[in-house]
């Protein structure tokens, strides 16, 4: 093999192959980078496999002598991106590869192609969508994937085709992140024949890891390509200019999310993004840090949201902002919510203006962008506020106040149980009873006298406890 090549060529291809260059291989050989020369082509095919995902990218070169070879990607990187940025010939002699460049030579030692594991080829349904748009889809949904892989499909986002369109989603069971779009196509159908090839629809989860790297190619492709998604036998293929991206998909029914989203509201109000992502970031330093939760009063009539907080160890904040209701409720709606999942809801909206929706203070609070480009929603499980969950800035009422707050999923209990049983890869209650069981026969007896005494110490404790203002923190 030998070939003659632009570094700065080179060294963006090898940057895009070792997404799929694994920190800890099963088998030494999927440290290395597959070189493949086609002199007919005139072009150098890298290519990197992890056994779940692998990366191929075509690079336009000089091929003199067609070839074959594999060599260490993290060293082969290295010399490479350290080479002057100038024309460099790579040439295989006694199964080393001989670099050279203008100011001198380097030699770094092969291994054998042939242990180096193909990608799998499939022919699947070929699914065509805009480059931009799938990125766009992958932005407003990632972020909601569980970063758990024990949670298994909950671990990536589920896609849906037909004919005509497309949806993704995403959620862990605390938030729901969906998008869709359409599918243009060159066929001409009748409705029936329309009605029907939209009933052959087609799902698949693909795991976070997979679509991170996705991403980041995506936004290195130009705004006008295009991406080809073959999907079939359990694996996915996404094919850009130049790039191949083969990934294995996650195996098991992702939960029936669709039931979680309200059909219908009772409030709606327009909020500025911003301003509600910058006032909940002021509120949030003061908040208490291990719960983050965020008091929001909605006042229709005077069209103003104060959002509050308050924590005992470190104070608390008041902050007011502008919404124009869309409805002609005058009463103040008072809703509690996990400041990080508000953050995030607001930060992959990507308009000025977000639309609000609301039916109950312990119901799911949908969010969509205004003028949007893509069909989008957030979904925010609220939390519930019980008690008089005055801020610190408001005088205290009773030195026996209570506050609890605890998440409210009692409106979505199936579908959040079929989340758990798809997170737990349907383990069910007697599994882990018997589990349990098998593991504390021996250490019973001891835990419960070690109870015992705790017990006991922790009432002789509460005794001597002066009265005053108590707060009940009860996690979901």
């Amino acid at each position: 093999m030998k070939f003659t090549i632009s570094q700065k060529d080179l060294a963006d291809t090898l940057n895009l192959v070792s997404y799929a260059v694994p920190n800890k291989p099963h088998h030494p050989i999927l440290n290395n980078i597959l070189l493949v020369a086609d002199k007919h082509e005139q072009e150098i095919l890298m290519t990197a496999f992890d056994l779940s995902l692998g990366i191929r990218v075509q690079c336009k070169s000089r091929i003199e002598l067609e070839g074959k070879i594999a060599l260490p990607a993290k060293l082969f990187t290295q010399v490479i991106s350290s080479l002057p940025k100038q024309d460099i010939t790579l040439e295989i002699v006694d199964n080393a590869a001989i670099i050279t460049h203008s100011c001198g030579k380097c030699r770094i030692q092969t291994v054998s192609p042939q242990e180096f594991p193909s990608l799998p080829e499939i022919e699947g349904k070929n699914i065509i969508l805009p480059a931009i748009k799938l990125l766009q889809a992958l932005e407003a949904t990632l972020f909601a994937a569980s970063h758990d892989e024990n949670k298994q499909v909950l671990a990536g986002v589920h896609f849906q085709f037909t004919n005509s369109s497309w949806e993704a989603a995403a959620t862990d069971g605390h938030r729901l992140a969906v998008v869709s779009g359409t599918i243009e196509t060159d066929e001409q159908l009748t409705e029936n024949a329309q009605i029907e090839a939209d009933s052959n629809t087609v799902e698949v989860t693909i795991p976070q890891p997979t679509l991170i790297e996705l991403q980041k190619i995506l936004g290195s492709v130009g705004d006008n390509s295009e991406c080809t998604i073959n999907i079939d036998n359990g694996i996915a293929v996404f094919t850009l200019p130049n790039i191949q991206i083969t990934t294995r998909l996650l195996e098991g029914d992702y939960p029936k999310y669709s039931s979680l989203i309200p059909q219908q509201f009772q409030h709606q109000f327009i909020v500025d993004r911003k301003l509600f992502d910058n006032a909940l970031k002021r509120v949030g330093i003061v908040a208490d840090q291990k719960n983050k939760i965020v008091k929001i009063t909605c006042d229709y009539q005077h069209q103003q949201a104060t959002l509050s907080t308050e924590s005992s160890d470190i104070g608390g904040a008041v902050e007011s902002l502008n919404i124009k209701p869309q409805d002609g409720y005058q009463q103040q709606l008072v809703m509690g919510f996990n400041i990080k999942y508000m953050e995030q809801a607001l930060k992959f909206l990507p308009t000025n203006e977000v639309l609000i929706h609301i039916n109950q203070t312990t119901t799911p609070v949908v969010i969509t962008p205004v003028d949007g480009i893509l069909n989008q929603l957030i979904l925010v499980m609220p939390v519930q506020l019980i008690g008089n969950n005055s801020t610190a800035m408001e005088e205290d009422t009773s030195d026996d106040e209570e506050v609890i707050v605890t998440e409210n999923i009692s409106s979505v209990t199936e579908v959040n149980e079929e989340i758990n049983v798809a997170a737990k890869g349907g383990n069910t209650e007697e599994d882990v009873k018997e589990k349990n069981n098998l593991m504390n026969t021996d250490s019973s007896r001891q835990k419960n006298t070690a109870n015992t005494k705790t017990n006991s110490q922790t009432s002789a404790n509460s005794t001597s406890k002066p009265k005053g203002r108590k707060k009940k923190v009860a996690a979901a």
